[in-house]
């Protein structure tokens, strides 16, 4: 059962401002251009960056990924993109009266195709430091073309747009922690590496990846989930922490974007800490990177708008109606898992029921400022 819905939160000056400049008040169903000239924008926006990576992958790439490309297959993609995001473009340009989507995704089309297209030169050199424009890019483009036609299809809440209240916000939260992936990285890895390596260098015969991959992922999972766990609990319950996590449940409604509104304090000490135990225990980089896409994967399933939920499985595995409990209103610090609902029952803080999705999300009285500037500093205000 899903109840109904509390009134729509305030936009952000910014959300304002983004419709105002990419919206018209134009009817926006299917066949009026309006989803092709959005298409058609994000492909050429996407296309544009991509074309920059490939001329200054010395900054623009992170260090992990910029050797492991298949660049041909790359320039295959890309070119597509463009032909794509030319061709969406072109028929919100011919469909609806407003042309301003369609012709700004022209603007971006052609713009990769000067700046050197699918046939652009690899640049090289090297720089002090790099942003993973790179990641931003594959990452926006894979889970935009995967979560929002599922979202319109198999809507929990129908009255839910894509560009919701509070979606610029999120974006550039998006936008930061793909860009910034290396720091934030730099920042967990050297504290957990730290004690890991003290700790392990004590420790004889612990040799995990000597097991099947699939048990030793099992293990990871578990581990991480064990320890994430109290973490996650202790940001909900240790006064001067919760500030710092509340930034996650401000969203007042939640999509594939709203799992990326995290406070960096939040990131880095969340991160840090359940990374601490897979180092000290010694598991594999191969399951260590199978797992790091299951949590992603993960992470942002559990926040999508979808009626999703599977009786018997979320017994076993987190799925989205468990993790919405979490975000609900009332009632508060339940379902703290991220992978494995039993642990929560465990601890005695499991909450799923019936079949019903939580009324309402977010904090109540909604103390967390909603502007993206505003949401780092408030945490130290409190």
């Amino acid at each position: 059962m899903i109840e109904s819905r509390p009134p729509e939160p305030q936009r952000t000056w910014l959300d304002r401002a983004a419709e105002d400049m990419l919206g018209d008040r134009l009817p926006k169903h299917f066949g009026t251009g309006w989803y092709s000239g959005l298409l058609g924008l994000f492909l050429s926006i996407g296309s544009f960056l991509a074309v920059l990576v490939f001329h200054f992958p010395q900054w623009l790439t992170l260090s992990e990924t910029a050797p492991r490309y298949p660049v041909e297959t790359m320039r295959a993609v890309l070119a597509l993109a463009i032909m794509a995001g030319f061709l969406f473009s072109a028929i919100n340009v011919i469909l609806r009266p407003s042309k301003r989507l369609g012709l700004t995704g022209l603007v971006f089309c052609m713009a990769a195709v000067l700046s050197g297209g699918s046939a652009v030169e690899v640049g090289g050199g090297d720089a002090p430091f790099r942003v993973g424009i790179d990641w931003f890019v594959l990452n926006i483009v894979l889970l935009a073309l995967i979560f929002v036609p599922l979202e319109r299809a198999l809507p929990l809440h129908r009255d839910q747009g894509i560009f919701r209240p509070g979606w610029t916000t999120d974006g550039i939260y998006f936008l930061v922690s793909h860009v910034a992936v290396e720091l934030m990285t730099f920042f967990t890895l050297l504290p957990a590496t730290v004690i890991a390596q003290t700790v392990h260098a004590q420790v004889s015969g612990w040799n995990p990846d000597r097991l099947p991959l699939v048990v030793e992922v099992f293990c990871v999972m578990l581990v991480a989930d064990l320890a994430q766990y109290w973490v996650h609990r202790g940001f909900h319950r240790i006064r001067w922490a919760w500030p710092f996590h509340a930034i996650h449940h401000s969203s007042r409604q939640l999509d594939w974007l709203a799992g990326s509104r995290l406070h960096v304090v939040d990131i880095i000490v969340t991160r840090g800490l359940t990374l601490t135990p897979l180092l000290v225990i010694g598991f594999s980089q191969e399951a260590l990177y199978i797992w790091l896409v299951i949590i992603a994967v993960q992470a942002t399933l559990n926040h999508v708008n979808i009626r999703f939920d599977v009786p018997g499985l979320n017994q076993l595995l987190v799925l989205p109606r468990f993790h919405h409990w979490h975000h609900a209103v009332a009632p508060v610090d339940k379902n703290f898992a991220v992978h494995f609902p039993w642990i929560d029952r465990l601890f005695g803080t499991f909450h799923l029921p019936g079949r019903d999705w939580p009324p309402e999300t977010g904090i109540a009285g909604d103390p967390v400022p909603p502007e993206f500037l505003r949401q780092l500093a408030w945490p130290f205000r409190r």
